[in-house]
């Protein structure tokens, strides 16, 4: 995406926080690149804001390792190597498998009667590979409802961070969700009908294969890039 594509003017309420809370947002779903340079001005036209709550913004989004900064006061969102990817990849695995556990204990029916609406609106999301941004929102939604659920504000803070690190580069095996080289089985539904009959491992479980699914794949990618570099010819290579 652009950098300021779909970024609508912001209503006042706290305004540094409203700020914060959709970059947050953009770079958990994956709307930015990794390398994709974040210009102040640039944002605060897009928000209709003045540049002080998105310099603001950019700072702790900068605490979190969500973005970078640059010579020219701009920020960018990193770009990682494998070994850091793979660091995020088990860490995630590791607390939002355990998150996912905890829930089952502290979940309502309320929030189970959510996750189901919100698990069967991914399902039907992935047949059509346009609603990729709309799926995206959904799965965040999805994911963070049971995140909550948990009742740990500490847990929720770890993998909010987490999911600012990796969320640029999850877009891509994302999409992959919405064509046929989806996975067979949705995880999605696993998880929820897991936690409605108080399956506290089953969810767990079902859980990581959601996350490694999707780290997976980018290492696939990953991998085949590089060894189409290497037949490249020295005269095709950038």
């Amino acid at each position: 995406m652009s950098i300021t594509a779909e970024l609508e003017p912001l209503v006042h309420t706290s305004i540094n926080e409203a700020v914060y809370r959709r970059l947050r947002d953009h770079l958990m779903r994956g709307d930015y690149a990794a390398g994709d340079v974040l210009g102040i001005q640039e944002l605060a036209d897009a928000f209709g804001t003045s540049a002080m709550p998105v310099r603001e913004a950019l700072r702790r989004l900068a605490a979190q390792r969500a973005v970078e900064p640059m010579k020219s006061r701009s920020m960018r969102v990193p770009v990682m190597s494998d070994e850091r990817l793979e660091d995020i990849r088990r860490t995630r695995v590791l607390i939002e498998g355990t998150a996912t556990a905890w829930a089952v204990s502290h979940v309502t029916p309320s929030e189970l009667a959510q996750l189901r609406m919100l698990a069967d609106q991914i399902g039907e999301s992935l047949a059509h590979p346009e609603s990729v941004d709309s799926g995206l929102e959904i799965n965040q939604k999805f994911h963070f409802t049971i995140y909550r659920g948990a009742r740990s504000a500490s847990m929720l803070a770890m993998i909010e961070s987490l999911w600012l690190q990796s969320g640029p580069y999850l877009r891509a095996t994302r999409e992959l969700m919405h064509s046929t080289k989806r996975p067979s089985s949705e995880f999605h539904a696993r998880i929820v009908q897991a936690m409605e009959q108080g399956d506290a491992i089953g969810a767990q479980q079902a859980m990581e294969s959601d996350i490694c699914w999707a780290f997976d794949k980018l290492k696939d990618q990953s991998s085949a890039d590089t060894r189409q570099t290497r037949r490249l010819p020295a005269t095709e290579l950038p």
